[in-house]
């Protein structure tokens, strides 16, 4: 559409040499305009991969984000680790199980180690804000909605309101390392399902699409 507004614009030039130019010119702008603006819209659903990989190790040990960017972090250690920051990095509390995947974001801009082993620079603006709970944990193994479609590696928020701590597992399993999550009662995560399929978790049925 572009190109077509470009070609448009030098016919009526070449034609006209009369005040048609200057009006042509003007309505160009917009175009401009326009094309800046959708380069500026926040990609806010990818997450930079880290592995924890034995008890003091992180795969990579050092990467950059940008403010209100996400880590998707797999513990992969063997033991359960908590995850802090020094100094306050302003992240949800987070236990990862074994095995277990959180997405994380990082809210403050500054240089930040986890668990005294991965350094965190978070510097200029992602754009995003926190992210609304797209499936809520109800009573017993209940889910709101009852379904729900997302896309392969893009995150999404679940919130355990089910008044009693729940391990969100899907089946089939969604990752070759049963990376399923542990919410405790009240608690907020950012998940992402990276295959396309069809996965039940709980009394939820979530569909995940390509890209």
């Amino acid at each position: 559409m572009h190109r077509k507004i470009c070609v448009a614009a030098a016919l009526l030039t070449l034609a006209g040499c009369s005040p048609a130019a200057t009006t042509t010119t003007n309505a160009a702008a917009p175009v401009k305009q326009e094309k800046a603006a959708t380069s500026a819209v926040a990609d806010c659903t990818r997450a930079k991969k880290v592995v924890i990989t034995s008890a003091n190790a992180f795969n990579p040990a050092r990467l950059t984000i940008k403010r209100g960017g996400f880590l998707a972090v797999v513990n992969r250690s063997g033991k359960v680790h908590a995850l802090a920051t020094t100094p306050d990095a302003g992240i949800v509390t987070s236990v990862l199980d074994v095995k277990e995947r959180q997405v994380i974001q990082f809210p403050k801009a500054g240089t930040f180690t986890v668990n005294g082993a991965l350094r965190v620079t978070v510097t200029g603006e992602s754009g995003c804000g926190t992210p609304k709970p797209a499936l809520t944990l109800t009573d017993g193994d209940g889910a709101s909605p009852a379904r729900l479609s997302v896309v392969a590696t893009e995150n999404f928020a679940v919130v355990n309101k089910s008044g009693a701590d729940r391990t969100f597992r899907c089946t089939p399993d969604p990752g070759s390392n049963r990376d399923n999550s542990l919410l405790e009662k009240g608690e907020t995560q950012l998940l992402a399902i990276d295959h396309p399929g069809s996965y039940t978790c709980g009394k939820a049925v979530i569909t995940v699409t390509g890209r």
